[in-house]
Formats: C-alpha cells, sequence, structure tokens
C-alpha cells in the first residue's frame, strides 16, 4: 500500500487542515512537532517523502493558484498529484504532476478516465454534476472508467486521526478501480489496518507532524 504525503497549500504556505473548516487552517510550523517551517519546499525537503499529494485550496476556493509552487515540488519527490480544484475537462491536460479530480468540484460525468478521482464528502457526498442522488451510484457510474484510483476523502475527518473505517469498506465493495484513504489516519496501527483491507494508499498528515507516523515509511511511501 502506497503512502501518500499531503500537502494542504494556502496563500503560499503549508497549512495544518482539520475537518475542512479552510478559514481556520493555521500555518503548519504552527502544529508540527517535525518541520518549523512553513514554507513548501522546506517541509518537502525536511520530510523527504517518497509520494506527495498536494491540494492548491486557494483555486479550490476559487481565490488564487499556488501553481508555481506545485510545478515546483514536483522535482523533489517520485510522484505528486495534485487537487487543484479542476472544473473543466481541458484544466486536466499537460500537468507537470497528476490531476486528482474532486466531486467537490468537478463534474465527473465530463471525465474521461486515467486520473485519480476524488469521492468528497463533508458530512454528506459532495456532487458538483448534481447526477447522482448519492455516493455509491457516483462510484458505479466511475467503474466504467479506467483511474488511477479513486479517493474516498471524507473532509469533515481530516486532522481528526479518527479515519472512516467504515465508509472505506464500502466503497472497496463496489469499486472495480483501486481504492485510497484520505482523512483521519492516526498512526501505523491504522496503516495496517487499511492495508489488509485492501486500500490501494492513503494520504496522511497531522499523524506525521505528530509523530504518530516514522519518517522511513514516509521515504520508503510503502507498507
Amino acid at each position: 500500500m502506497r503512502i501518500f504525503f499531503v500537502l494542504d497549500i494556502k496563500s503560499g504556505v503549508v497549512v495544518a487542515a482539520k475537518r475542512g473548516e479552510r478559514e481556520k487552517y493555521l500555518p503548519i510550523h504552527q502544529e508540527s512537532e517535525v518541520v518549523d517551517s512553513s514554507n513548501p519546499l522546506d517541509v518537502v525537503r525536511k520530510i523527504k517523502p517518497r509520494y506527495l499529494y498536494s491540494a492548491d485550496l486557494d483555486r479550490i476556493e476559487k481565490i488564487g493558484t499556488n501553481e508555481r509552487i506545485l510545478s515546483n515540488l514536483t522535482s523533489l519527490v517520485d510522484e505528486m498529484i495534485a487537487d487543484c480544484g479542476f472544473r473543466e475537462p481541458e484544466e486536466l491536460r499537460n500537468l507537470p504532476y497528476k490531476p486528482v479530480v474532486g466531486t467537490e468540484t468537478f463534474d465527473i460525468t465530463e471525465l474521461e478516465g486515467g486520473c485519480y478521482v476524488s469521492l468528497d464528502f463533508r458530512g454528506e457526498f459532495l456532487d458538483a454534476s448534481g447526477k447522482f442522488g448519492d455516493w455509491r451510484s457516483a462510484v458505479e457510474y466511475l467503474n466504467t472508467m479506467d483511474l488511477e484510483a479513486l479517493i474516498v476523502l471524507p473532509i469533515h475527518s481530516v486532522g481528526t486521526m479518527r479515519p472512516e473505517f467504515g465508509l472505506v469498506e464500502r466503497v472497496l465493495e463496489i469499486s472495480e478501480n483501486p481504492v485510497m484513504l484520505g482523512g483521519g489516519v492516526s498512526g501505523k496501527e491504522d496503516l495496517e489496518i487499511l492495508k489488509d483491507m485492501g486500500c490501494d494508499g492513503v494520504l496522511v498528515a497531522t499523524a506525521v507532524h505528530r509523530k504518530k507516523i516514522p519518517l522511513y515509511l514516509i521515504r520508503r511511501g510503502k507498507i
């Protein structure tokens, strides 16, 4: 199972995400026990992850962009994937990283596959398309595509260190694409549970910054 270290970037700095309350996010150096800078390049050079997931919160909220930072980050890791609040199919072309398309912002019926899809929840399923009655029908629709992976992302669980194992287990039962979990992972034991469940990957940040997941695992990128 692959382990992706997460960078949530807002106004050019890495922030500590929690429960999707984006207006309350603090610079990561104020929360972390591992890094003393919130500069994205400094954080990645310190952590040295093999795999990186970046979220451009400014683009997701349509208030700016951190594109130059994201481009610079790609050379520091083996693979970077990024959610930049994509809304149109043409935005997914000619990128220096692999795009993550979030159901919060993108009409997934416009997809052709070949990317990561983030199945977003904020209490309830977030469906920018307005075409699915629930997440199950969205997953069944996505089964018709060849995706890099489907990321189960309960935004309300991010930073809480309380993963929604039940939700990801239900998605695993339905999805014909690889499944990853983002949000709530509390430590190495959770990684083992997700691996045994059959997850292809996991997104982690808070547990790393609180020293609940050792850096050697982040640098190896697998468990």
